[in-house]
């Protein structure tokens, strides 16, 4: 291993050509100077510098030890700011999963592009995976933080934090007989259709919500297809192959195909969303985003 102190004290008499000189930018005598050139050319075996009347020369050898020297310096200036940098979750990597419904939802692109305007030099590396996949990679340290249609399981070192509730509201072909009606459509007036929804394994927590929406109006709805994303089972239900149930944020899409109406029941029909992550996280940057989500919850 070269001394970085060798390698400093080459680069000052490598840029002023002279001994005496660099003995003064490095505020040292010229003897322990040369002593330390010499130290270094005997550790590589290798002449470095030609001495001349007035100052020296670089060899060949001494140009390419120059430009290695000059890299590993500046590498070895910038350690202690981005280990501090690091420190304070100014630098480094947060890890986000989110489910393929929740990451539909126009909070969770808003709440990315402030945490990169507010931490530019933090980057964001995001997966999408079903609910299931998603707690396990937090467990497993694989994911810093996931957004799911439920809260995490109890005593298993997870937290759950409430982001919002989101209406669920019913998608219909736009020939559908119920799509010509004005405002809420009641949830048990859909028993009789046939409903597309997001795949289970997908979506589990989510199409469980659902269900269970269903079971509470009175019925249990007769599902023809299942499809792997969400945006995938409106292609279904503007084809006319079914209706559904979807999340309020999904009305953007294939709207002059489908069309949206709001539930009427004697519950609320909400899918909320939860952001998980683990307990005692000793991560700086995830306090960080958390402390922004719930600044705009409060906003």
């Amino acid at each position: 291993m070269i001394d970085i102190h060798k390698l400093n004290a080459f680069v000052a008499v490598v840029e002023e050509s002279n001994i005496s000189k660099a003995a003064v930018r490095l505020h040292m005598q010229q003897p322990p100077l040369t002593r330390l050139i010499k130290s270094l050319e005997e550790e590589l075996d290798t002449t470095l510098l030609k001495r001349l009347p007035r100052g020296v020369e670089v060899t060949e050898a001494g140009k390419a030890l120059y430009q290695e020297a000059i890299t590993i310096l500046a590498h070895a200036q910038s350690i202690p700011k981005r280990v501090k940098n690091i420190a304070q979750g100014l630098e480094g990597q947060i890890n986000i999963g989110f489910t393929n419904s929740a990451g539909l939802h126009t909070f969770l692109p808003a709440l990315l592009r402030q945490f990169r305007e507010k931490f530019p030099a933090v980057a964001i590396h995001l997966e999408e995976k079903s609910s299931s996949s998603l707690t396990d990679a937090v467990i497993n340290q694989e994911l810093d933080i996931v957004f799911l249609r439920k809260p995490a399981p109890i005593r298993i070192g997870l937290q759950s934090l409430h982001v919002l509730d989101e209406p669920l509201i019913v998608a219909l072909p736009s020939n559908h007989p119920l799509a010509v009606e004005e405002g809420p459509i009641r949830l048990l007036d859909l028993e009789p259709y046939e409903f597309v929804l997001y795949r289970r394994i997908a979506g589990q927590d989510l199409f469980d919500n659902i269900l269970a929406n269903c079971y509470q109006a009175g019925f249990n709805p007769n599902i023809v297809q299942e499809a792997p994303r969400l945006t995938s089972s409106l292609n279904l239900i503007a084809a006319g192959i079914g209706i559904s149930i979807v999340p309020a944020s999904i009305q953007d899409f294939w709207n002059k195909q489908i069309v949206y109406r709001s539930l009427e029941a004697k519950k609320p029909c909400i899918a909320p969303i939860y952001a998980i992550f683990r307990n005692k996280e000793n991560n700086v940057r995830v306090e960080h985003f958390l402390n922004l989500l719930r600044a705009s919850q409060s906003a």
